[in-house]
């Protein structure tokens, strides 16, 4: 939908988050679809010719796209060598090495928008002791801390730029698993939508460690109020850049599969500039995989009822639906469900809903509050078949609607409980029933089973398992 209506969605987007902001897409619409580099953007380029400015208004957008993607920010003046720019050779010897830990966090784009790589001989890793680390960078606090290491926030003492620094534990993730990590978020990068991966590689003794730079308005999960959620206006700015993350990662037929508040960084608390991070799951199209044990309410369908023996293959349906259901958790501050299985009523219960065509006026519990255009876009997202979810890039034909009816919210507030049919389907307005539900309003889940945002594990905690 983007492509195809292409002036109309970039002025729609800059009446949303500014004209600087729109900058920043434009010129990177501009850099990415230059040419026949890339064989899968023939839209993209249409999309590149029919909004391309005169050169010197593309100058001006251009400096304008650079003050907003890094305003703010104290930048390093150090570059690249251009042996590093033309190849992707991280040897740790020369001068200006990479990956040692050591010299300038710069960032990494020299094979920005590149094949990633995926064979890791191409890649070297440097050790340092933990008196070398915190000779070149002062630790300032921790970020975060999950399953499989942590992230701090540190400067360099040379330069005093702050950046993140993330610390994967070696007894969890092979170093194949690191590096191919570290090339995939490389490889992304030249994406705004995307974090940038900077020139920090080595090993600690117990850890892999590389830099990336630093959000610091935290993540997505921490600003989502529980029972309530955003306003609609910083849902919508979310929904644009992360679906322009998504699909630039599926146009490479690169899959994230682990969509999520907390891999989703900010740069600012109203969400005017957040980035997607954290691709340490990231697979091709086409890749088998193995399931691993748990399920997280983002996880679709079809993984939750494969096989772990013979897994399933990634697909970039699997991002559609983890989107449609993050879109759903900044709208309410809920979860629709905590498992994507039969045995979840919540899920059940919307399942049957949608196997009956969606019938107007007859809305599951949960899905009251939404307008009919919000409950289309769900229905496209969150299609129980793979094959029929929409792409991501369709929700941008949604955001010029109203996603939330304020008199809905209101009278679902104000509906009576329901009661149970025999088979355990809601119908009309019925709601979960739960003994510890009486003060509760109808689209807020019950406790104690509530798949709500109070209930969630720390981040990291909840996470499928990394295949390795």
């Amino acid at each position: 939908m983007l492509m195809l209506q292409g002036a109309e969605v970039l002025h729609a987007w800059m009446c949303v988050n500014g004209f600087a902001s729109a900058c920043v897409v434009l010129n990177w619409v501009m850099r990415t679809t230059g040419g026949a580099r890339d064989k899968h953007s023939s839209s993209s380029r249409c999309l590149a010719e029919e909004l391309r400015p005169s050169a010197s208004c593309r100058a001006r957008w251009s400096r304008a796209a650079v003050m907003q993607d890094h305003g703010g920010e104290r930048q390093v003046a150090s570059s690249l060598p251009h042996s590093v720019k033309a190849c992707l050779s991280l040897s740790p010897s020369g001068p200006g090495r990479v990956g040692s830990g050591g010299g300038s966090p710069t960032s990494k784009m020299g094979y920005c928008g590149g094949v990633p790589v995926e064979d890791m001989q191409a890649l070297a890793i440097t050790s340092l002791s933990a008196a070398d680390v915190a000779k070149q960078y002062e630790h300032i606090r921790e970020l975060g801390k999950g399953t499989y290491g942590k992230v701090d926030l540190v400067a360099h003492r040379t330069q005093g730029t702050k950046i993140a620094l993330k610390f994967v534990t070696k007894n969890k993730t092979k170093l194949k698993s690191f590096l191919r990590e570290y090339s995939l978020t490389g490889s992304l990068s030249c994406s705004p939508f995307i974090i940038k991966i900077l020139d920090v590689l080595f090993e600690t003794e117990d850890s892999y460690v590389f830099g990336q730079e630093y959000a610091p308005a935290g993540d997505l999960f921490d600003i989502i109020p529980p029972q309530a959620g955003l306003p609609e206006e910083m849902v919508k700015r979310c929904m644009q850049q992360l679906g322009l993350a998504l699909d630039f990662m599926h146009s490479k037929n690169l899959v994230h599969r682990d969509v999520k508040p907390e891999n989703v960084l900010l740069f600012d608390r109203e969400c005017r500039r957040i980035k997607l991070a954290d691709f340490g799951m990231t697979r091709r199209v086409g890749s088998r995989v193995k399931r691993v044990s748990g399920t997280i309410p983002y996880t679709a369908p079809e993984v939750c009822r494969a096989s772990r023996v013979e897994g399933f293959l990634v697909t970039t349906s699997l991002d559609v639906w983890a989107f449609g259901v993050l879109v759903f958790c900044m709208l309410t501050g809920n979860f629709p469900w905590e498992a994507a299985l039969p045995a979840d009523a919540f899920y059940e219960e919307f399942r049957r809903w949608q196997k009956a065509g969606c019938p107007v006026g007859t809305y599951p519990s949960q899905w009251r509050r939404f307008t009919d255009d919000a409950l289309r876009m769900f229905q496209r997202l969150l299609a129980a078949e793979p094959e029929k979810r929409c792409g991501v890039k369709d929700v941008f034909c949604f955001v010029k609607y109203e996603l939330v009816s304020e008199l809905r919210r209101r009278a679902s507030c104000r509906a009576k409980r329901g009661e149970r049919s025999s088979s355990g389907v809601c119908t009309g307005s019925c709601t979960p029933s739960s003994s510890n539900t009486s003060s509760r309003s109808s689209h807020r889940h019950p406790e104690p089973s509530t798949p709500s945002w109070n209930n969630l594990p720390p981040p990291g905690a909840a996470q499928t398992q990394r295949p390795v």
